[in-house]
């Protein structure tokens, strides 16, 4: 069964085998938009979010193949920089997003080093700032070195603020990302770094969130979060057309908003004289705020039987009130 593609957005069929006449199939489609004045959504020009069955390198850095049956709930990526309000300098703030009723607040926190005060190491003042970017770089994490080894935090290499050594952390820099019930005290201290984006499949988070282990550390359930691409505090439960989407801390002249519009493409499965037809359902919400751009994945799972000669034919149709992508 192929996928005819009637919506001119990024969109593909996604297949596995469940037994000898028995297949699995996932449709998605996504839909890159404009945030325009007053929040209004129309689709972008270009439509840089493809549909990938690889992983690929997106706009905003690595994805997860898109080939996945179902998940455990909607994922939300929030790319771009904490930014702060008119424009004048902040030591720190928050930057909360919210879909619905659902809301995720992070703290975020100029440069600061570790500085001796008696005999404990403690935070320095925050040094004021315009932007930060709001990458696992600016997270808790990094590197340090042991026995003449270079030693990287498993949960995230590529940040700051991990040290193995006490004499190691004094003048080193802690995180600017943090969660507000959980902040740095002490140089020991081994928070999950905060995740806005991607989560790289080999996190400990996704992990934890997805599996579920016994007292022996074997492998006991497997959860439809493991396939979630967003980082577990980014996924809800579900969303809506008409939900409205708000996000603080990433404009310097205010809050970016719009509503979740009523767009999703529908698909209509021919199996012999059986015709179904259905609306894909919100997988993704992606927001570049730097670009005032917006992503939905759509995505359609369904089982079928192969019957010997029987037509089977997948077709993609766009909303009416969504015009076709121009290119």
């Amino acid at each position: 069964m192929e996928l005819v593609n009637r919506t001119g957005f990024p969109a593909g069929i996604f297949r596995t085998v469940i037994d000898d006449d028995r297949l699995a199939a996932s449709v998605l489609a996504r839909i890159t938009f404009d945030v325009r004045r007053g929040g209004a959504l129309t689709p972008s020009e270009e439509q840089s979010w493809i549909v990938s069955g690889p992983p690929w390198e997106s706009p905003c850095g690595p994805m997860d193949s898109d080939e996945v049956f179902y998940k455990g709930g909607v994922d939300v990526f929030l790319f771009g920089h904490a930014r702060a309000p008119g424009g004048r300098e902040v030591s720190q703030m928050e930057v909360k997003i919210a879909v619905g009723d659902w809301s995720r607040t992070i703290r975020v926190i100029g440069d600061r080093v570790w500085r001796r005060s008696g005999d404990q190491l403690r935070p320095s003042a925050p040094m004021p700032f315009l932007e930060m970017p709001l990458t696992l770089a600016h997270a808790f994490g990094g590197k340090d070195e042991w026995d003449g080894l270079s030693v990287g935090y498993p949960e995230n290499e590529q940040g700051k603020g991990y040290y193995l050594e006490e004499d190691h952390a004094e003048g080193g820099p802690l995180p600017n990302l943090e969660e507000p019930d959980a902040l740095i005290a002490a140089w020991t201290d081994r928070p999950e770094p905060v995740g806005l984006g991607a989560c790289p499949i080999t996190s400990g988070q996704r992990l934890r969130n997805g599996l579920g282990f016994d007292d022996e550390g074997r492998i006991t359930e497997l959860r439809p979060t493991l396939f979630n691409a967003a980082f577990p505090r980014m996924i809800l439960p579900g969303a809506r057309p008409g939900d409205p989407v708000r996000v603080d801390g990433v404009l310097s002249e205010g809050p970016l908003a719009f509503q979740i519009p009523d767009a999703a493409p529908r698909v209509r499965l021919t199996f012999g004289d059986e015709v179904i037809e259905r609306p894909l359902a919100i997988d993704q919400i992606g927001i570049e705020a730097d670009r005032y751009r917006v992503f939905i994945a759509y995505r359609y799972p369904f089982r079928y039987v192969i019957h010997p000669l029987q037509r089977r034919r997948c077709e993609l149709f766009g909303h009416p009130s969504t015009v076709t992508a121009k290119g």
